[in-house]
């Protein structure tokens, strides 16, 4: 169960149809509720202090909400406008129901794990679905050595290497042949993309594995954490990944439970 809340921040995704009616009968509703609303754009200033982040949109603009609902220590709802989502879960036609369950601090809480990407120089960049190292160039592959715990593990040669929590399997590891986990789970999975290798298969490894990358050829690689570019290394550069430190909160009205969101997803009712 959810603390009450009294104010709330909107992140709207305004290419999405009716992300704006949405967030119109979000803003009235919550008013008549005695919560202000502030809407949030990217580049603006984190608003201050907001009891929840409301993701108006996809799972793409959750992810943006998540990722500010941390930075504030925040809880987050996603209000899903497309298809069933793993992060926005509750059905826009439930905007009255999401409101009274914040007001009364009824709304299901569940927290999920975050991963960290330490970066050559000191800088670390906080992501809540993945790691990506990928190639620069579009035709040639890369060569990344991988340590975990300390110890060698092996070399891979191919397009690059995702680490993703349980809540990112289904993104840009599932599309890489990577397992679904269950978001409730704390792990790590490391997953290749078109390697080189004998070993072309996912690793799922316990949520204290670190793992410590370095580029092994003359070749640049691209950091990437949920789709942000965080940096571009070179041979001999070394990232080091483990679990995030803190941890995102999500709340929902608990409708769509995991195995039932995967069905949805991948239209399992009609296989």
């Amino acid at each position: 169960m959810a603390k009450p809340i009294r104010n709330l921040a909107i992140v709207v995704n305004e290419a999405r149809s009716p992300a704006r009616e949405v967030a119109d009968e979000v803003t009235a509703e919550a008013g008549r509720r005695g919560i202000d609303v502030l809407e949030w754009r990217f580049g603006d200033a984190p608003p201050a202090a907001p009891g929840v982040i409301v993701g108006i949109g996809g799972d793409g603009t959750v992810l943006s909400a998540a990722t500010l609902a941390i930075a504030v220590d925040a809880p987050v709802v996603g209000l899903n406008l497309g298809s069933v989502g793993y992060l926005a879960d509750v059905d826009p036609t439930l905007v009255v129901p999401m409101l009274d369950g914040l007001t009364a601090g009824t709304l299901q809480a569940k927290t999920r794990m975050t991963v960290r990407a330490h970066l050559p120089g000191g800088e670390s960049w906080l992501g809540i679905n993945d790691v990506v190292l990928e190639k620069v160039v579009g035709q040639r592959i890369v060569q990344i050595s991988v340590e975990i715990g300390g110890e060698y593990f092996t070399t891979y040669r191919g397009d690059g290497i995702i680490i993703a929590t349980p809540l990112g399997s289904t993104a840009y590891s599932l599309s890489a042949g990577g397992p679904v986990l269950d978001p409730a789970l704390d792990a790590l999975i490391l997953t290749p993309v078109a390697p080189h290798s004998l070993l072309s298969r996912s690793i799922v490894l316990a949520p204290d594995a670190t793992f410590q990358f370095r580029v092994a050829m003359d070749r640049s690689v691209r950091v990437n954490l949920d789709g942000r570019e965080a940096a571009v290394v070179d041979e001999g550069d070394t990232i080091t990944v483990q679990r995030g430190e803190p941890r995102v909160t999500f709340l929902s009205l608990g409708e769509h439970p995991f195995p039932q969101a995967v069905r949805h997803q991948f239209g399992l009712d009609h296989a």
